[in-house]
């Protein structure tokens, strides 16, 4: 045994007893309600809300107080890299990233497992040693009872005997972690998953992944991962983190939760982040990028301009949504130039030239003895009413234009951004 494994189980061991504490208190009622594991204090800097993202970290960052940085154990740094590039780094960006922690709190490492299961990366040793990344925790008891637990273990795991195990163990291995540990650990999730989706009322759809157990193993595990991170995680996690996806995996939640009244239908897809950082930056879905908008841009003003953007593509066409062969993209544009058509019926209302005259001439009768000056041109108007920043055209333009419209043309006016 190494220095970093030694290392690793004190490690491991202050954390079973943290955490050991925690429940403990959790049994006995003794946790309020707004009380989350791991405790704030384990964080650097942690800033609310907090997000957890299954897609490239730096497309969620700048829309969130702090992000979730997932730290999966592997049994080599190459599999550790090729499975983190999907969250949008690697073992060459640990050290900025450890940098950017301390600096501004805005990602936060978390251990996904036991600190012993990191054993073969001894270049995250310098990240332990600083920054004591908390292990994340999960508990279903409290939501399922130890009987009814008791049972639905029983059931997964003798349904899991005729195959199932076997392939966990062989599609682990393929994902670049052999540690027979792991694999069990992975399955002992599986496992509580199962258990939450028969207490959470969805019995017929832990029946269906039963089935598929035994005829359909890669469907099975599919479903487990699926419906573990739409409704069993957030029952289990002890964080209460909003958790961050991207169209595809919304599409396949909803394709396949359809059936069993499961679906995602408020979350803000990934890919409108990504849209709004390509307009904002010139390098989207990386640090710098990540951390220029951070420094330009106000958190509360990206967060509004972001649900402004979902609004829009909610708008649209549900059957072009729906076209797999539109890109998410090609909508998001079509909404963002929308906005500019406030700057142009603004325009149209100060020359006098609007479809919306009659409704502007009601709005002015409102005002004594201005009613008869939407006949006189709306230059007048904006003179006589004194407005120094919006002239009065543009708030009539406003208020005849949806809200996520008007939130994107202040956002553009504003950062004079036009593309």
């Amino acid at each position: 045994m190494n220095r970093f494994e030694e290392f690793l189980q004190d490690y491991e061991a202050r954390e079973a007893e943290k955490t050991n504490t925690f429940m403990k208190r959790l049994d006995e009622g003794k946790v309020a309600q707004n009380e989350n594991y791991p405790p704030k204090e384990r964080f650097i800097k942690l800033k609310e809300p907090i997000a957890e993202p299954f897609v490239n970290i730096w497309g969620v960052v700048p829309f969130y107080g702090s992000t979730i940085a997932k730290l999966i154990p592997k049994d080599s740094k190459k599999a550790f890299d090729e499975t983190h590039e999907i969250l949008g780094f690697n073992s060459r960006k640990i050290d900025e990233m450890m940098d950017f922690q301390k600096e501004t709190g805005r990602i936060q490492f978390a251990l996904t497992m036991p600190p012993t299961y990191y054993k073969n990366l001894e270049f995250l040793e310098p990240l332990f040693h600083e920054l004591e990344p908390p292990t994340l925790a999960y508990d279903h008891i409290p939501f399922v009872g130890n009987e009814l637990d008791k049972k639905y273990n029983i059931e997964f795991k003798t349904l899991a005997e005729f195959g199932f195990n076997r392939y966990i163990e062989y599609a682990t291995k393929e994902y670049g972690n052999s540690n027979p540990t792991y694999i069990t650990t992975k399955l002992d999730n599986y496992a509580s998953n199962y258990s939450v989706l028969k207490a959470s009322g969805y019995e017929e759809l832990a029946d269906e992944i039963g089935t598929l157990m035994l005829i359909d193993y890669p469907k099975a595990h599919q479903y487990l991962i699926l419906f573990g991170i739409l409704i069993s995680n957030p029952q289990k996690s002890l964080l209460k983190p909003i958790c961050n996806f991207d169209k595809s995996f919304i599409d396949s939640a909803n394709e396949f939760g359809n059936s069993y009244g499961i679906g995602i239908n408020n979350d803000v897809p990934y890919e409108i982040g990504k849209f709004l950082l390509n307009k904002t930056t010139l390098y989207p879905e990386t640090m710098s990028g990540c951390n220029k908008v951070i420094q330009e841009y106000d958190d509360q003003e990206l967060y509004k301009v972001l649900g402004a953007l979902n609004d829009g593509v909610r708008r649209t066409n549900i059957d072009v949504i729906e076209d797999k062969k539109i890109d998410m993209s090609e909508i998001l544009d079509n909404v963002w130039n929308d906005a500019e058509r406030l700057r142009m019926e603004a325009a149209g209302i100060r020359f006098g030239v609007s479809l919306n005259l009659g409704l502007i001439g009601e709005i002015a009768a409102g005002f004594s003895g201005l009613g008869i000056l939407a006949g006189l041109g709306f230059t007048a108007v904006d003179n006589l009413w004194g407005m120094q920043n919006d002239s009065v055209s543009e708030k009539i333009a406003k208020f005849v234009s949806p809200n996520y419209l008007v939130s994107i043309y202040d956002f553009k006016k504003k950062h004079a951004l036009k593309n």
